[in-house]
């Protein structure tokens, strides 16, 4: 599959046209594609990823995205396909087409209005039970590639948070198998209207329906599957399931081991609940009894052999009668929903969670008589799970009726904003792509594009079906909301509910140009882009604790950075204050923080890029400005989580990432802090420009997630066709066996042979019990330094040719 997937690229580099799947289907030439796993597509179910490859063997896992342009198909590997799975596909709401996944290029929809966002859901209605679909290569199941739309066109930010996770494990029940009719295969056969579908969507949890044909304890499955204990963990061979952390997992299984006997049954289903609880440790496990009643005491005395109070037996007899099944062991539609609706009342007594209808929703802010924030966020919180529509609109209004601001769900520019007056290398503001309405659970909250005049009246107003279901808010009267006036000065602000501001943002704007100012920031979480202008020096951020004072945005490459920038005109998008001309083109915008000013402060705040694992190059915090001064502060992301291009100081602080998550240009002086690595890779990438200080550090703590291996991370790596010069130093620091025997990596060429430059130099290295370590394997081009040079280079002054940084003390 992955030298299909190369192969499909070069051809959409090449600018070829794809193939059509059927006669009488066009698809223009050059289209833009995207990797199921950019984090602006939702992915739901069991999906194994191989590269940026999803692959599923599992009816009811799901692809939802909202997009631009006229066009929206797939990519898919069909090559060792023999019978296809059955997908529907549902545009803007409408009822879902059914298609087969057998072809390798798929078109779903053309013609679409170009000039609104659209929004699609994918949904696997069944995959063969009986051939193989368990090990590569797959007879069935979905392999998806790319998600291809129109030339231009663009993937939308689909930024949903369920409140609730739920996994269901069972056999062709589960599945949805006869769900239609009562024939075997993929035609009667149907895992959206199966009860663990009907049940995750009534909870509008993310849900991963895990149903196998044939399946049981004892029994294997049909595909090539193995018993139930066998398959656990995995999405399919060879690809381990990632951790789901569900608040319920419920198993259905039995039906399939009745030719096995209690004392075979018993101990083998009390091993697979152990198993199930290893794996999630705080889940609630609901056992329930087969449909049929096979094994229904067995089942009931393992759970009590269990004994865990959180494993709980469902006696499920009585919930379906003679006109529920299609056949004698598989619930029909009607059976399935009257599962779904007992299993539903019963999670819901257990867990106390809620279910629609989600009922008049509660409003925030709200009211005249307490003045909110200007800068105030919006939100409506309902009684159960909440749907966005796919139109509509969210509309503030001057109290005279004057339309201040619009969210529309299907308005392009409803989804781009500035921030912060950060202005492009030719001094045009630079506009950003954002969630402009965030659904969390059980609260929508929407952004609005600026900040309200303060000391004003407004009223908001809801579109029908902004929120699926939901008759809106059309009367003036129905949300109104007044601001609190502005400060009187901008020396000293304050952030957070009843302070100045609701946003960290709103604060900086508010310091007047060249002003030196204090920001105290109250604990919680900040969901914002930040920006420091270079207009704006002399600022000192302050938390109330890097465990309790969280800024945090999921912003990236994919949405901001070079993958998005490059058709947009250099005017609006090349960046200021460029280290590094052409390198630094586009990707300053990327951050969830980014500090353009010299001479800035923060201390006791956690920066967190909020963008998931593998989903593209992701700042945390950007600092590219002279005297930035980190103290106690938590920086969390994957790649490139810490990125300083100037003078920076950074002490008693933790950083974590997997790929150069600490990196840019010098000098950077960081002292008596833990650098932790997440997945293997790089601690650092350092890119200096000439023969100034590069990335020093004194006293760091090189730490590992537990899944991290031995020998897996290097310190720091450097390429040597572009920056020779390079220096990463380590000094009296302690590191795990993780880290690499040989230290560092070289490349262009990876030949010490041609790093004379390089300054990669190490002193009185550790392991974490301050044993010294044995650096006798360290590549060759690196160095040892001496008492008298490493002296020299543990004092910040002498790095940063006399500036002395100054740390604020920890406020109580």
């Amino acid at each position: 599959m992955r030298n299909r997937l190369l192969s499909l690229l070069l051809v959409v580099l090449a600018g070829a046209t794809l193939l059509t799947l059927s006669a009488g289907t066009a698809t223009a030439a050059n289209p833009a594609t995207y990797g199921p796993f950019d984090p602006r597509i939702e992915l739901d179910g069991h999906w194994g990823r191989d590269d940026d490859v999803a692959i599923t063997v599992n009816s009811g896992s799901s692809v939802r995205l909202r997009f631009t342009g006229s066009h929206l198909g797939v990519l898919l590997d069909t090559a060792s396909i023999t019978v296809p799975a059955q997908l529907y596909v549902a545009i803007d709401g409408q009822e879902p087409v059914l298609h087969k996944a057998d072809a390798d290029h798929k078109v779903f929809a053309d013609d679409l209005d170009p000039t609104v966002a659209h929004t699609a859901e994918i949904v696997v209605k069944d995959v063969d039970e009986y051939v193989n679909r368990w090990n590569v290569p797959l007879q069935t199941g979905v392999v998806l590639e790319k998600i291809e739309l129109a030339p231009d066109a663009k993937l939308i930010p689909l930024p949903t948070t369920a409140e609730h996770r739920i996994e269901f494990y069972g056999d062709s029940i589960t599945q949805g198998v006869m769900a239609l009719c009562a024939e075997l295969g993929t035609d009667c056969a149907d895992g959206t209207k199966a009860y663990p579908h009907l049940v995750g969507a009534a909870f509008g949890a993310d849900t991963n329906q895990v149903g196998f044909g044939k399946q049981g304890i004892i029994q294997p499955g049909h595909g090539n599957v193995g018993t139930a204990s066998e398959s656990f963990g995995w999405n399919l061979a060879g690809f381990p399931a990632a951790p789901f952390d569900p608040g319920a997992v419920v198993v259905n299984f039995g039906t399939n081991d009745a030719a096995s006997t209690s004392a075979e049954f018993t101990p083998a289903y009390l091993a697979y609940l152990r198993k199930i609880r290893a794996a999630d440790p705080q889940a609630l496990i609901v056992a329930l009894r087969p449909f049929n009643g096979t094994h229904a005491d067995d089942i009931r005395a393992a759970v009590a052999a269990a004994k865990d109070h959180r494993i709980l037996y469902v006696d499920t007899t009585g919930w379906l009668g003679p006109g529920d099944f299609n056949g004698s062991t598989h619930p029909n539609v009607q059976g399935h929903q009257v599962a779904a609706t007992k299993l539903t009342a019963v999670l819901k007594r257990l867990t106390g969670w809620a279910t629609g209808p989600s009922g008049t929703p509660k409003l925030a802010p709200l009211g005249l008589e307490d003045a909110t924030c200007s800068d105030t966020p919006l939100s409506l919180t309902y009684q159960g799970p909440v749907r966005l529509g796919v139109t509509g609109k969210l509309t503030i209004h001057a109290a005279n009726g004057e339309v201040v601001d619009t969210i529309s769900l299907a308005d392009l520019t409803s989804y781009h904003r500035t921030v912060g007056d950060a202005r492009t290398d030719y001094g045009e503001l630079h506009t950003w792509t954002y969630q402009a309405v965030v659904v969390d659970g059980r609260t929508v909250k929407i952004y609005p594009h600026q900040r309200l005049k303060p000391g004003q009246v407004y009223y908001v107003t809801v579109d029908p079906g902004f929120v699926h279901g939901d008759p809106g808010i059309t009367k003036a009267d129905g949300w109104r909301i007044r601001t609190r006036q502005d400060p009187q000065s901008d020396g000293y602000l304050t952030v957070g509910r009843g302070r100045d501001f609701c946003t960290v943002q709103a604060a900086i704007d508010f310091v007047g140009e060249g002003h030196q100012a204090t920001i105290d920031v109250a604990p919680g979480l900040y969901r914002e882009l930040v920006w420091v202008p270079p207009t704006k020096p002399g600022l000192t951020i302050r938390g109330a604790g890097a465990g309790r004072t969280v800024i945090g945005y999921p912003n990236n490459n994919l949405l901001n950075g070079d993958s998005a920038m490059g058709s947009v005109p250099i005017e609006q998008s090349y960046c200021q204050r460029r280290v590094i001309p052409q390198s630094d083109r586009f990707n300053c915008w990327r951050s969830a923080m980014g500090v353009f000013a010299d001479d800035f402060t923060m201390t006791d705040v956690t920066v967190q890029n909020l963008t998931p694992y593998r989903g593209s190059q992701a700042e945390a915090f950007f600092g590219n400005g002279n005297r930035i001064v980190l103290a106690r502060v938590r920086i969390l992301g994957y790649q490139d989580s810490l990125r300083l291009q100037g003078q920076a100081f950074v002490t008693n602080s933790y950083v974590e990432g997997d790929v150069d998550f600490v990196w840019g240009t010098g000098g950077v002086f960081m002292q008596d802090s833990e650098l932790k690595a997440l997945h293997e890779g790089y601690y650092n990438q350092v890119r200096n420009i000439d023969n100034g200080p590069g990335n020093i550090f004194v006293r760091v703590r090189l730490t590992r997630a537990p899944e991290v291996a031995d020998d897996s991370v290097f310190l720091a790596r450097a390429e040597l066709s572009r920056f020779p010069t390079s220096q990463a130093v380590f000094i009296d620091s302690a590191m795990d066996s993780h880290v690499k025997k040989t230290g560092w990596q070289i490349t262009s060429p990876n030949d010490c042979a041609a790093a004379g430059q390089i300054r990669f130099w190490e002193y009185h290295s550790t392991d974490l019990a301050g044993q010294p370590l044995d650096t006798s394997t360290r590549l060759a081009c690196s160095r040892q330094l001496g008492d008298d040079e490493a002296a020299q280079l543990r004092d910040p002054a002498f790095v940063f040719g006399g500036w002395h940084p100054i740390v604020p003390r920890l406020e109580r």
